[in-house]
């Protein structure tokens, strides 16, 4: 019944049908006012609008469906047509078939499913089908002449005597009222349920189990490459050339693959010798750590801040150890010397050198 419309519900008319609709002392009505226009929606009105007559055999009152839907008929024979196999109807505590799973059920027979549950007796609970309408299935699938008419105005009567919240037919009843002159004035319109095809039956009906219905598989898209070195000649390594477009005569760049080891340091040759940390290294490098600080508690002097403490504070608190540790060399202390003196900003102070000596002169 997608085909209604526009694709677009007006909820406003639907919601309008059902309220007025409702009646307690009138079980099964079968016509509604809807903003001043009747709409009828009884047996008769819905075949001749749907275009659905009912065939009746000859020496019989009613359709080949309405016979078998008075019929107790065998589950068994049920679940032969419907199920997929080695599978059947769940059972109640008494024993007696209950539901089929839909994902039990044979991909012809969850397509048909899909259609009940929208467009015949409508429900929101689609994970299985009870036994009333696994009949309403068969049928189906078996070809037995319906009368639809009947079956949907007789749902739509039953819809006003219960309390829910699921309004059926929107599609339907929308076509009904603008065939009267109905006026749609809502702003807010929703949206109707995707169209039951191939597409949709491949995506939501297909049974994997099912060896009767297969469909072609969906070309598997192709993996991404690993970052482990590829052993794969150059021509593997590029893009086929009918990716690109034709005018195209760029060649994408080949990235080497990542070494899978880091490469380990040369070992050392006998000429080289290995290098050694000694205390008098240490001394020069806190040496100079110290000198540093020294110069920044001048720049910050020079700033004028009345909290920066004094460079005689200063020095109190971060007094030099004194003298540079000696070494069998007796070369540290030299060395780490004129390491320090070559900072342009205040001479260096000897290893020997007293508090006072090491204390950098203030700046005028």
């Amino acid at each position: 019944m997608n085909d209604f419309g526009d694709g677009n519900i007006d909820v406003a008319i639907v919601k309008e049908f059902y309220a007025n609709l409702y009646d307690p002392e009138d079980k099964s009505p079968k016509e509604v006012k809807v903003r001043g226009h009747l709409i009828k929606f009884d047996e008769d009105a819905l075949k001749t609008f749907l275009k659905t007559p009912v065939v009746v055999e000859e020496g019989e009152s009613l359709c080949a469906y309405s016979r078998f839907a008075l019929l107790r008929p065998d589950p068994q024979e049920l679940a032969a047509k419907l199920c997929i196999p080695g599978r059947g109807f769940e059972l109640n505590a008494d024993g007696q078939p209950l539901k089929i799973l839909r994902k039990n059920m044979t991909t012809l027979a969850q397509t048909w499913s899909v259609l009940s549950f929208s467009n015949l007796i409508p429900t929101s609970h689609t994970s299985d089908v009870t036994l009333d309408r696994a009949k309403l299935i068969y049928g189906i699938i078996m070809k037995m002449d319906m009368n639809v008419g009947y079956l949907i105005s007789h749902q739509i009567s039953l819809t006003t005597q219960h309390d829910t919240s699921r309004l059926g037919f929107p599609a339907l009843i929308i076509a009904l009222c603008k065939a009267r002159g109905v006026q749609s004035n809502s702003r807010s319109l929703e949206s109707l349920s995707p169209a039951i095809n191939l597409v949709y039956i491949k995506k939501n009906c297909w049974n994997l189990d099912d060896p009767i219905v297969t469909f072609r598989a969906p070309r598997k898209a192709r993996g991404k490459r690993s970052e482990a070195p590829s052993t794969s000649t150059s021509e593997e390594a590029t893009p086929s050339s009918s990716t690109l477009p034709p005018s195209s005569t760029t060649e994408l760049p080949v990235i080497p693959p990542a070494p899978t080891q880091i490469p380990l340091p040369a070992p050392l040759s006998v000429g080289q010798t290995e290098f050694i940390f000694t205390p008098q290294m240490l001394h020069s490098m806190l040496q100079s750590i110290h000198k540093g600080q020294s110069i920044i508690m001048q720049s910050l002097q020079g700033l004028g801040f009345p909290s920066i403490m004094s460079m005689e504070e200063f020095d109190t608190h971060m007094v030099w150890p004194g003298d540079q540790p000696s070494s069998s060399g007796g070369g540290g202390a030299s060395t780490a010397q004129e390491t320090v003196s070559e900072e342009p900003l205040a001479p260096a102070p000897s290893p020997a050198a007293t508090e006072e000596e090491t204390t950098p002169a203030q700046t005028p």
